[in-house]
């Protein structure tokens, strides 16, 4: 039989049983008590009887009358309590009635002589009816436990009833009433009924759960009200974040793209394909190396909240410029969590049209606008950052002071255009023999050019051998118009620094001075400074 699961029900059958175990753990000892008790009771009983009828059985015996002596047997035998009589004297008087056989308990008692004191003349013994005895005090405790078990039951009825009135009822009407609450709908929150002027325990549990309830629907009206807000401003910062003209994503730290926005997908995608070729931030761009440096520093660095870069970057065939901002999201709570990831935001833009405005202008303000080598202002600055550089790192620079033969009566026959001419081809022949990195070719003014490069001491052979070289280039004929050609040749003054000067304006004049050496001994040579 399954036992319902209501509290009021399990309540009462608590207490039921409770109560019911306790009775018969009651009535059994009771019973057992109260039986021994009886029996021992009725026991003395008979021996309270015997001792009444003492003194009339030490009459009998003293006188020997055998009526008398049967009169007390037969009086004696009249009470239920006793089965057997013997009344016993002198040899000649033996009473003995009723049946003494199969009696475990017998009660015994002298009979004295009436005058004599201390004078023993007889023995008066009753034997008890056990069946009898034992029956009666086993009827007389069965009574006494059947009204020990209706008193309980009756206190068990009582007690179920007022647990039913003041405990299970009102809580069964709070379990009901607190079934109807639904959190996720205020109006359906009712207080819940208070008995009047209650101060029990129940009556404080229901102030309690109203107390709860009314702070509850205040925090849900306040969480709808919130989460209202945030779903608009969500769906206006999704807005913002989709439709923003910037490529926004953010970067976690493992440098791995957690959220971008489309701008910033068309920024990274080849033409023809769908998706970006990798979500590794970094590898993304050039020089990625530079860049996980720099979001290292970022992260790292507390003084550090945001950093801007340009920089390069390619996607299939085509190069483009992005201009970077780098801002460390910090945890806006009063509380941090732990092991809270440092999130980057990247915001970029492309700026490809004025970089290479920018490179133009640099390029422009650093370059001769004819050859296209640098100008004078901007090879002065290469020149002498590249002599510190050798003088740093125990290296040598050559140094090359070129200026042109026979190059006046081209602009004087030939005309302005051809004179350009002649300088450009002249400047993509040297540009030819020195396209090292790090060598500097610089056009001086007029047909005059500079030209240097960072060797080490076994390589100035090579270097002069280039120089020579590079001679030969020059005096090749050179193609003015369709039918017009003309030739020119050059002088070289060959200097090698710090040796032959350790400042940059030192080193200069003997490169000019050794290269009008070589125009006084015949033009078209190399003359090497010798320090005389």
């Amino acid at each position: 039989m399954k036992i319902s699961q209501k509290l009021y029900v399990r309540v009462a059958l608590s207490i039921a049983i409770v109560a019911l175990l306790v009775s018969l753990a009651t009535s059994l000892f009771s019973y057992i008590s109260g039986l021994e008790e009886r029996k021992t009771t009725n026991y003395t009983l008979v021996k309270q009887l015997a001792q009444t009828m003492q003194k009339t059985a030490a009459i009998s015996a003293y006188l020997v009358d055998l009526e008398l002596g049967e009169e007390i047997s037969n009086g004696l035998l009249s009470n239920d309590l006793v089965k057997g009589v013997s009344l016993s004297g002198d040899a000649q008087m033996l009473i003995t009635q009723g049946d003494i056989n199969n009696v475990s308990e017998q009660v015994s008692i002298q009979l004295m002589h009436p005058f004599i004191p201390d004078t023993k003349i007889g023995m008066l013994t009753l034997y008890p009816d056990d069946i009898y005895i034992q029956q009666q005090a086993q009827k007389a405790s069965e009574k006494e436990v059947l009204l020990m078990m209706v008193h309980s039951i009756i206190i068990i009825f009582f007690v179920s009833l007022a647990v039913n009135q003041q405990l299970s009822r009102p809580l069964q009407k709070l379990t009901d009433d607190f079934a109807k609450i639904d959190p996720s709908m205020p109006q359906t929150m009712q207080m819940l009924s208070v008995k009047k002027r209650g101060k029990d325990e129940v009556s404080r549990l229901i102030k309690g759960i109203n107390s709860l309830m009314r702070a509850l629907q205040q925090t849900i009206r306040n969480e709808r009200e919130l989460r209202t807000k945030t779903q608009e401003l969500e769906a206006r910062f999704r807005l913002i974040f989709e439709q923003a003209s910037a490529g926004i994503c953010l970067v976690d730290e493992q440098n791995m793209i957690t959220t971008y926005n489309p701008a910033f997908k068309e920024h990274f995608v080849e033409n023809g394909k769908t998706e970006m070729s990798s979500l590794n931030f970094p590898t993304l761009l050039n020089n990625s190396d530079k860049l996980q440096s720099l979001l290292q520093v970022i992260r790292e660095k507390d003084n550090v909240e945001q950093l801007s870069l340009d920089i390069e970057c390619t996607i299939g065939t085509q190069t483009k410029w992005l201009h970077c901002l780098f801002a460390k999201l910090t945890e806006q709570r009063d509380t941090v969590r732990e092991n809270q990831e440092t999130l980057i935001e990247v915001i970029l833009h492309d700026v490809t049209e004025r970089a290479e405005k920018e490179f133009q202008t640099r390029f422009e303000a650093d370059h001769d606008a004819l050859t296209y080598l640098l100008n004078r202002r901007a090879g002065e600055r290469a020149l002498n950052n590249a002599l510190s550089e050798c003088i740093s790192k125990d290296h040598q620079l050559v140094l090359m002071m070129i200026d042109l033969d026979k190059f006046k009566p081209v602009n004087d026959n030939l005309g302005h255009e051809a004179g350009d001419k002649v300088l450009i081809e002249v400047a993509q022949r040297i540009k030819s023999r020195f396209n090292l990195d790090t060598d500097i070719c610089i056009r001086w003014g007029g047909d005059e050019f500079v030209i240097a490069r960072e060797i080490k001491l076994s390589e100035q052979e090579s270097a002069l051998k280039q120089a020579q070289l590079m001679l030969q280039d020059i005096e090749l004929p050179i193609q003015v118009n369709d039918d017009t050609s003309c030739n020119v040749s050059a002088c070289i003054g060959f200097v090698v620094g710090p040796n032959d000067g350790e400042a940059l304006h030192e080193l200069m004049v003997n490169a000019d001075n050794t290269m009008y050496q070589a125009k006084e001994n015949g033009r078209g040579q190399v003359a090497i400074f010798n320090k005389v």
